[in-house]
């Protein structure tokens, strides 16, 4: 039974032993997890975090005022991507601007803002 602030106190004495149930492999702050990645940049996107930000917020204001284009727009500028030496077949994104070409193509709006390299003609 507890009487007073005092009972509560340790005296100074710090508890030995086990003091959680949560094990030290999961502790975030304590060692690296089992099989946890290390995130590196991709070398090959030439654009920074930051840099994939903003441009995102730039193709996402053209989507919200233009809409999206028509199959044979988006057809005709993936092709154009396809065949550009920044286009990455792997993950199919820009290493320019490091968007994702398949969901890019499909965004209405000035053709010269959305392309970095300016390629595509509507």
């Amino acid at each position: 039974m507890i009487n007073s602030v005092e009972d509560l106190r340790s005296g100074g004495v710090l508890p030995t032993g086990p003091v959680s149930a949560w094990p030290k492999e999961r502790n975030v702050a304590g060692p690296k997890m089992k099989g946890a990645k290390e995130h590196k940049p991709d070398p090959d996107i030439k654009v920074s975090v930051a840099g994939l930000a903003k441009g995102l917020g730039k193709v996402a204001l053209q989507g919200l005022r233009n809409g999206k284009v028509s199959q044979a727009v988006r057809d005709e500028r993936y092709d154009v991507c396809k065949a550009c030496p920044a286009f990455r077949k792997n993950d199919k994104r820009c290493s320019e601007c490091g968007c994702f070409m398949e969901a890019k193509t499909y965004i209405a709006g000035d053709p010269d803002m959305l392309c970095p390299l300016k390629k595509w003609e509507r």
